[in-house]
């Protein structure tokens, strides 16, 4: 027989409890937080281990680096910004004090005058020129002297290596007169460099160029710290020091010669000290950006609008060059410098 399911006065049916949406939530959240740890723990560890002070401190940490990367790249790049937008600025908008960042009248009017003006297209190529041979030589030097002060031994090696580092102490601006001298006449002969791009090519071949300290120290530092076993083996196999060099130290240097080459080519080209004084007529950048002021008249907001412009594409060749390098420039950083 079947049982009737009757129900008694003093039972009283139960209903089903559907779970609560937020509960289901949160339970879902604690499961995305767990997974993503680095190990694999409750959620009672989990509290302990990152709500207490030291996870308040990294969070904090955190929050602080964030805002000093935020802070530092916005002080480098608006720079860039501003000279960016006001190339792209009419006559009408520079007068305007109402436009602050954004043109109202969109014109390349100043770009159009720059390119005029410094004769943008053929100092370019004479400045690529100048500064990519400087830049060897500069490299070739710098790796030869930082390798022998790294490596061997020698009479007079420390007073020679304490001329290196006055260097880098003495500036360039001290040392430019009795440089012009010397190459006006050079050695007496009544030759003279001057207005001519041997000046900074003799000057670089002998270890005399800008910056040539700071290179022979940035190799002696990159060559001491890579393992002698190197070297030795390659001795054991019947190599000598020239062989050694180029097939051993080189290929294993290459990351800090990237960077040297890279300092090398930037200051070359953005140089006013030595262009200006030993090369003062040679159609290059940094000499043709000169000829801005004078062509704008006495417009004192178009003379600086000129400028900024001018300077825009005076760099612009060299944000293109990191990019395609930045990778090779960092990693050698990281390497260098620091090797006792």
């Amino acid at each position: 027989m079947e049982e009737n399911n009757v129900v008694t006065p003093n039972e009283v049916p139960v209903k089903e409890k559907k779970p609560n949406f937020f509960k289901k939530l949160w339970e879902k959240i604690k499961e995305k937080i767990l997974s993503h740890s680095e190990e694999v723990m409750t959620w009672d560890r989990w509290k302990r281990k990152n709500l207490n002070l030291n996870g308040l401190g990294r969070f904090c940490w955190y929050i602080v680096r964030l805002v000093l990367i935020i802070g530092i790249s916005f002080m480098i790049l608006y720079p860039f910004l501003v000279k960016g937008i006001v190339s792209f600025m009419s006559t009408n908008d520079i007068t305007d004090n109402t436009v602050m960042y954004l043109p109202r009248e969109g014109s390349t009017y100043f770009i159009q005058k720059a390119l005029t003006t410094m004769d943008y297209w053929s100092a370019l190529l004479n400045t690529a020129l100048l500064s990519l041979g400087v830049a060897v030589l500069q490299l070739f030097v710098s790796t030869f002297v930082g390798y022998g002060f790294a490596r061997f031994k020698f009479w007079g090696k420390n007073v020679l290596f304490l001329l290196v580092i006055l260097m880098l102490i003495v500036p360039s601006q001290t040392i430019i007169l009795p440089l012009y001298v010397n190459l006006n006449n050079f050695l007496g002969t009544g030759l003279s460099f001057i207005d001519t791009p041997f000046a900074l090519l003799f000057l670089a071949i002998t270890g005399l160029g800008l910056k040539n300290g700071l290179y022979i120290y940035m190799m002696r530092q990159f060559f001491r710290g890579m393992p002698k076993e190197l070297e030795m083996s390659a001795y054991i196999d019947g190599a000598g020091h020239f062989r050694t060099f180029f097939s051993v130290m080189l290929p294993n240097a290459s990351n800090m010669m990237i960077t040297i080459f890279l300092f090398a080519f930037t200051w070359q080209w953005t140089d006013t000290t030595y262009n200006t004084m030993l090369m003062p007529n040679l159609n290059i950048l940094t000499n043709t950006i000169m000829n801005v002021t004078v062509s704008s008249g006495d417009d004192v907001t178009q003379t600086q609008a000129l400028l900024d412009t001018s300077s825009l594409l005076l760099i612009l060749p060299l944000l293109i060059v990191f990019l395609f390098a930045q990778r090779y420039f960092i990693q050698s950083i990281e390497r260098s410098g620091l090797v006792e």
